[in-house]
């Protein structure tokens, strides 16, 4: 008879770490196809983590914000849609599409956008399975996707977050061809070619930055043995960027008269570039968007040890990849990210922690090389009980500070979005009727939730003296709703025979136009039909 001795739990542990000090290695990875089950089944794990990150500490009930409400009207069947700047990419209200045009429901709408995303980060890591095989890339999901601004921006109507884990995937998948020790196969090309040709409907100039600098790299490797296997890459590249662009081309002949014209159009409100190092690291634990660096906040400790963790656990990742033979691996995406990074740091204008989300999906992938690297290294030397804790710590207390920071952001947006949805309640108490349009100050928001059309200016500016397009849709029969805070309209002499309503103890203030411009507004309470 034979005694089955069931593994201690020391056994275990030392085993896991046995097989993590492989995938850190050059040697195999467990057994379970590409990377193994083993890191499938963490990188899943990770990617449901990510998901109730962020219904738990970002809640699915936060109202829109103004970027947002642009895009979900692109396609929403209870409003008119609000004028899509120049800058602006189809990619985002495509995907909020398939939702918005059944239900304007935000909780689905968040829900839905909660699922897309995880799903979206397991697939974008899960390529890097067939690329750097063991638990290297279950690890860097994991760095990601705790980052407090990928959990921010994970439900969010937003197109970085798209724009970041397409680059993670058409990194991997660029590599994953370059790699193969035989034939790739025509699924990965095909793959190369879509993703490239999406990612230019999310950030043009994201997207442009990274298949040039991806197409830059794998161009050296056409100067070594691997030289056929990036012919082909480069060629699927190019064709996917090809499309991609092309629409862009085609809409500026068509839209904005031209690619010069479009190009104006969508920089006109930049400013000259420089050099922003500065602005970024303090906005690096918040706020969501800041102009100058004093509003970004002091640079706290906190950040300070971030900062000082990546760059060492990176400093370890990238010789620790080059000796143990996954140089291109490494490499390729610490070169895409730097890349995006540096486009962004010498930019003209505002500073938003989101714009950098493409440079860390990409630099993670090195930190969590260097992060197993450390790991390995601590388990040649101490029990194998000492290396999870020192693993556990390390991860805990990096997850730790994003929370805190995630909820410092949070926390003020929730009221502020709200105010909009509270300022859209007074106009219905007030009166108004259809057509209408929202002039002033936040009219995204506020115009979604009126079925409106919006019509925005610089919020926290004066309102422009010259109101002529404003004028004309009064004359047309519009309702039209001018908001503002404090004495903004003293500068439209246009409005001013206009009523004028206080509406919050924010110092929000309005003017609808009377008879002589247009409709008076209606009570909507009084006659519900004229609504």
């Amino acid at each position: 008879m034979h005694v089955l001795k069931q593994k201690s739990p020391r056994m275990q542990v030392r085993r896991l770490l046995d097989r993590t000090r492989a995938g850190a290695g050059g040697d195999p990875a467990p057994v379970g196809g590409e990377g193994g089950t083993g890191p499938v089944v963490l990188l899943a794990v990770v990617a449901l983590c990510y998901a109730a990150a962020q219904l738990l500490l970002v809640t699915p009930g936060v109202a829109f914000g103004y970027d947002e409400a642009v895009y979900v009207s692109q396609f929403s069947n209870n409003e008119k849609p609000i004028n899509f700047h120049a800058s602006r990419g189809w990619g985002t209200p495509f995907l909020v599409a398939p939702v918005v045009m059944i239900t304007d429901s935000i909780e689905i709408l968040r829900v839905y956008m909660t699922a897309v995303s995880a799903l979206a980060l397991f697939g974008a890591f899960r390529i890097w399975l067939s690329v750097r095989r063991g638990y290297a890339a279950p690890v860097a999901a994991a760095v990601f996707g705790g980052c407090w601004v990928t959990v921010f921006y994970g439900n969010e109507i937003m197109p970085n977050l798209y724009t970041a884990l397409g680059s993670v995937a058409l990194v991997g998948l660029v590599l994953r061809v370059v790699t193969a020790d035989g034939r790739a196969g025509r699924i990965p090309l095909v793959m190369i070619t879509l993703v490239a040709a999406v990612l230019p409907m999310f950030r043009l100039s994201d997207a442009l930055v990274v298949s040039a600098s991806l197409a830059g790299a794998t161009a050296v490797l056409l100067f070594s043995r691997r030289r056929r296997p990036a012919f082909a890459a480069l060629v699927a590249l190019g064709l996917g960027s090809v499309i991609g662009f092309g629409q862009w081309v085609v809409e500026a002949v068509l839209k904005y008269g031209g690619v010069v014209q479009r190009l104006d159009a969508a920089t006109r409100s930049f400013g000259a570039p420089q050099w922003l190092v500065e602005h970024n690291v303090r906005a690096l634990d918040g706020p969501t968007l800041c102009v100058t660096a004093e509003s970004c906040g002091p640079v706290p400790a906190g950040v300070l040890v971030w900062l000082a963790g990546t760059v060492l656990f990176a400093s370890v990742g990238l010789p620790a990849g080059w000796r143990r033979g996954h140089r291109v691996t490494v490499i390729v995406p610490a070169v895409v990210g730097t890349c995006i990074a540096g486009a962004y740091l010498y930019y003209p204008g505002l500073v938003a922690p989101r714009y950098l989300l493409a440079a860390y999906g990409l630099w993670a992938i090195v930190v969590a090389e260097g992060f197993l690297a450390v790991l390995a290294a601590l388990r040649r030397r101490l029990r194998a009980g000492y290396a999870v804790a020192c693993a556990c710590l390390v991860m805990g207390g990096y997850l730790f500070l994003q929370t805190d920071y995630l909820v410092a952001n949070v926390t003020p947006v929730k009221p502020a979005r709200a105010g909009m949805k509270l300022l859209a309640e007074k106009f219905r108490d007030i009166g108004y009727r259809h057509p209408c349009v929202v002039y002033g100050w936040n009219t995204p928001q506020i115009a979604h939730y009126l079925d409106c059309e919006a019509m925005g200016t610089g919020s926290g500016l004066p309102l422009p003296a010259s109101s002529e397009v404003v004028l004309k849709k009064a004359k047309m029969g519009y309702t039209v709703i001018a908001v503002y805070r404090g004495d903004a309209d003293k500068t439209a002499p246009d409005l001013a025979s206009w009523p004028e309503y206080w509406l919050t103890s924010g110092g929000w203030n309005a003017r609808i136009n009377n008879g002589k411009a247009g409709p008076h507004p209606v009570d909507c309470r009084q006659n519900p039909s004229g609504c």
